[in-house]
């Protein structure tokens, strides 16, 4: 598992993957291969989101040291993984217990990734430790995050109305959305 310093190393080494100098390149490369074996966890753990055209690059440089990874899949089977654990999935319905409002789950934490101001600033204050889940909002423009306690399930079988959902949603069928490859960006 990384520790604090591998991720503030990781989060340096992005902001130097624009750097021409191949001398920089070089040491960029050399961090990243010898911490390779971690890496797919800690850009997972990172407190900014790391980018597609990041995880590109990333993975040409470690082609260099024929180092052959797919970030990006083993990325998604990270969160495929992550997704037994959960009550709800990526394109379930679910209805807010305590607000009543009805969604679509895009992207889960597996416990709360809002920071102390924001969830100090919920009413509710549910259990940190628990999943969590960003919800598009149905007749609206709004995205919460909402803990596993707070939600259950909508059996209305009505699909959502919100912009995102042609963006991170391939179809709707049988009452649930079907979820596509776009990578949810919005992160704590």
């Amino acid at each position: 598992m990384p520790d604090t310093e591998q991720l503030e190393q990781l989060s340096h080494l992005l902001k130097l993957l624009d750097d021409d100098s191949a001398v920089v390149q070089e040491a960029v490369t050399d961090a990243l291969a010898d911490m390779s074996s971690e890496l797919p966890r800690a850009i997972r753990e990172l407190d900014t989101p790391i980018k597609d055209d990041q995880i590109h690059q990333i993975e040409k440089l470690l082609e260099q040291r024929d180092i052959y990874m797919d970030l990006k899949s083993e990325l998604r089977d990270s969160k495929r993984e992550d997704q037994n654990k959960i009550a709800f999935h990526l394109g379930e319905l679910v209805r807010h217990k305590r607000y009543g409002y009805r969604g679509v789950i895009v992207d889960f934490d597996m416990q709360c990734e809002a920071d102390d101001r924001w969830y100090k600033s919920n009413q509710t204050q549910p259990d940190r430790d628990q999943p969590w889940y960003h919800i598009l909002v149905h007749d609206s423009y709004q995205v919460t995050y909402a803990a596993e306690n707070s939600l259950m399930a909508d059996d209305s079988d009505e699909p959502v109305v919100h912009p995102l959902v042609t963006k991170f949603f391939s179809k709707f069928e049988d009452g649930h959305y079907i979820r596509n490859e776009q990578p949810w960006p919005y992160q704590w």
